[in-house]
This record gives C-alpha cells, sequence and structure tokens, in this order.
C-alpha cells in the first residue's frame, strides 16, 4: 500500500473531514464545502494530484506515519504556510513554488484564508517498487528533480519560471474535469518542465521564526477583535517588545500586505456587511470600523467597492430579494 493512502484516509483525519467521490476523482472538504474543498486525482499507484480550493485558515493534517513523499506545491493564488526542519517559517503567495520531502508536523496554514493552487504528490517508496511509465516515457524522475533543486539540503522555496507556470495554467483548466488523461498528460508535463529549469540561485523568500509569525498572527487577532480601536504600529510593537519596523515585516511575511493596507481591508467587508445586514446608519457603522469621520469613511468606502455606502446598502438589498 502506497504511503500516500495515510495522507488521505478520512479515518485519519479529525472530526469534519468527509472524502466523497466524484466520477474518477475524489473530493475533500472540512464542515462542508463552505470552507474548500481538494479535489485529487489517483494518476498512478504512488502519484496523487491535488487540485486546492481553501477558505478558512486551517486545515487539519492527517493523523499518518506518511514519509518518503516528495511534495510539490504551486500556489496559484493566496498565501501557503510552509514549515522547515529547522523551526523556521515561508509563505508561498501566488506565482511560487515549494519542492521538498518535508511534510507538515501540525496543521496546514493559509493566513488569509484563501488558498489556491496544485499539490503533486508522489511516493518515492512505491515509485521505486513500480515506476510510473509516463514520468520513464517522459524521461523525468522524482530522483533527479530532488537533485537538481538540492532538496536533500533545505525545501526548494522559489518563484514559479514562466514555462512551469504555462504548464500549471493548463493544468488548472482542468481542475473540474473528468479528463483524466489530459490531466496525467499535463503532470508529467509538469515535472518536464520543473527537472528542464535553472536553478535560483537566491531565491526571494524570507524565513521567519516561530515566535515572529506567532506575532504576526496575534497582532492581526487584536486587530479583529475589536475594528473600532485605532492602534498604532508603535503601539503594537511595544506590546511584543520589538520595533515598528519589525512588526511591520513579520506581519507583511505572513499575510502578505502591509498592516494598515490589511486593516483597511478588514474594515471595508466588515462594514459592508453590516450596511446590508443591519439599520444602522452610515454614521454608526463607520464608528463601528474606526472611522469618526464619516465623510473620510465614505471616501476610502467607494474607492473601495466603486461605489458609496447608501449605493451598496441598496444594491445589497436588492440582491437579497
Amino acid at each position: 500500500m502506497s504511503n500516500l493512502s495515510q495522507l488521505f484516509d478520512a479515518g485519519r483525519f479529525p472530526g469534519a473531514v468527509e472524502i466523497r467521490p466524484d466520477g474518477k476523482a475524489a473530493v475533500m472538504t472540512l464542515r462542508g464545502p463552505e470552507n474548500g474543498s481538494l479535489r485529487l486525482f489517483s494518476l498512478w499507484e504512488g502519484v496523487i494530484l491535488s487540485f486546492n480550493r481553501i477558505d478558512t485558515q486551517v486545515w487539519p493534517l492527517a493523523q499518518a506515519e506518511a514519509n518518503n513523499i516528495l511534495l510539490l506545491n504551486f500556489c496559484q493564488k493566496g498565501r501557503c504556510e510552509a514549515a522547515l526542519d529547522d523551526g523556521q517559517f515561508a509563505f508561498l503567495s501566488q506565482g511560487y513554488m515549494a519542492v521538498g520531502t518535508q511534510q507538515a508536523q501540525e496543521e496546514y496554514c493559509y493566513p488569509g484564508s484563501l488558498y489556491e493552487g496544485i499539490e503533486l504528490f508522489l511516493d518515492l517508496d512505491a515509485l521505486s517498487r513500480q515506476p510510473y511509465p509516463l514520468f520513464q516515457e517522459s524521461e523525468v524522475s522524482p530522483e533527479e528533480i530532488m537533485e537538481h533543486l538540492h532538496t536533500h539540503r533545505r525545501l526548494y522555496l522559489a518563484a514559479t519560471p514562466p514555462t512551469v507556470q504555462t504548464a500549471l495554467d493548463e493544468l488548472w483548466q482542468l481542475r473540474d474535469s473528468q479528463e483524466l488523461g489530459l490531466i496525467k498528460l499535463l503532470s508529467a508535463r509538469l515535472l518536464w518542465e520543473v527537472k528542464r529549469q535553472p536553478v535560483e540561485a537566491s531565491p526571494s523568500i524570507r524565513y521567519f521564526t516561530r515566535s515572529q509569525v506567532a506575532i504576526a498572527r496575534e497582532t492581526r487577532e487584536i486587530l479583529c477583535a475589536d475594528l473600532s480601536r485605532n492602534y498604532t504600529a508603535r503601539e503594537l510593537a511595544e506590546r511584543f517588545q520589538v520595533s515598528e519596523t519589525s512588526l511591520k515585516n513579520y506581519f507583511r511575511g505572513v499575510y502578505g500586505q502591509n498592516l494598515s493596507v490589511y486593516l483597511k481591508d478588514l474594515r471595508m467587508e466588515k462594514a459592508a456587511d453590516l450596511l446590508v445586514s443591519t439599520t444602522q446608519s452610515v454614521s454608526e457603522v463607520a464608528e463601528q470600523v474606526g472611522y469618526l469621520n464619516q465623510s473620510k469613511f465614505a471616501a476610502v468606502f467607494k474607492k473601495h467597492f466603486g461605489m458609496s455606502p447608501l449605493e451598496y446598502r441598496k444594491a445589497g438589498r436588492l440582491h437579497l430579494l
């Protein structure tokens, strides 16, 4: 039995994970489809392709002892956390890839509650016992890719090369299809493209310690707890006894946005929800999301959504009818 079977066995997950057949694929969901899904295709014994669409911050990890698995992770949208064996963390964003044999130790984390991407799982033990003919015919092997990218030293993280991205985009178009044959061909092509790319000598990836990631997450929790509060970066930095610059760097590294931009987006999304779901006045909504000046709130809201708060309320309520 392949080591991969443990990673996708619903019985090995904590509650609320379901796996159901969907034609030639299997679909994994967490507490229903609203949190996203993994659409899994078994290409060969020991080869699984996953189309990931995640709408939650945390996806549980199977209680498994699977090892010796090479994982190629390609981010199409959003952000994905990558934990390294040395205790450091990196974050994949759109247009980046990660290749290595390191597996998540606790859970899969998606800082922005959004992630779309493709993962290719290769069970090295199973493939050594029974090589995949399509890989052989394409003249690619997991071992060659590992040697090429030096994954025995460290998880390989780098920008996705243009030709690899082209192959990914073609494969992504098949995420809802049942065209297993074409998915197999494009997966082999994807590996072939990865193998032939020059290694990026100094990938533009920043690494963070566990404590730095914790500071960024706690900062977000503080901001989300009360959007009416107007914290300064200095005030937040003092809480964690770090410099303003360090706090801002940690936050941007984890969430992919400047702290001020991230907070503004949170406030606008909350304001939009209040405008449609409550009868509060615009000034009351503005105050709840940290704006004491209604005119300034209205200007920021219009720039964000392309319409005034009252226009948004009217459009939203018409949509609900």
